[in-house]
């Protein structure tokens, strides 16, 4: 993965760097916010990068689960609000 992520660092880095320093930052805190910047960067790109997807095998739901969902659940209208309508009150 350091294969992946060092060589856009580093460009990232001068590049952060070269900004830092054209917006009069010192050079001790434009090379540390290049380096951050630039690692970070880096491992953004080289997580693009990565070939991934979907998973390849479906996820089996236990069935206790299953006939938990089929039930009504004892709790469902707690955070319901009242069947009223809502009309806006004059404000004082």
């Amino acid at each position: 993965m350091a294969d992946k992520i060092i060589p856009p660092a580093l460009k990232l880095w001068l590049a952060f760097l070269f900004v830092f320093l054209l917006l009069d930052y010192g050079i001790v805190p434009s090379i540390l916010l290049g380096a951050l910047a630039g690692l970070a960067g880096g491992t953004i790109q080289a997580w693009w990068i990565t070939p991934g997807g979907e998973p390849t095998r479906s996820l089996e739901i236990p069935a206790t689960l299953r006939q938990l969902s089929k039930r009504q659940l004892p709790l469902k209208n707690l955070f319901r609000r009242s069947g009223g309508e809502r009309v806006p009150r004059a404000r004082r």
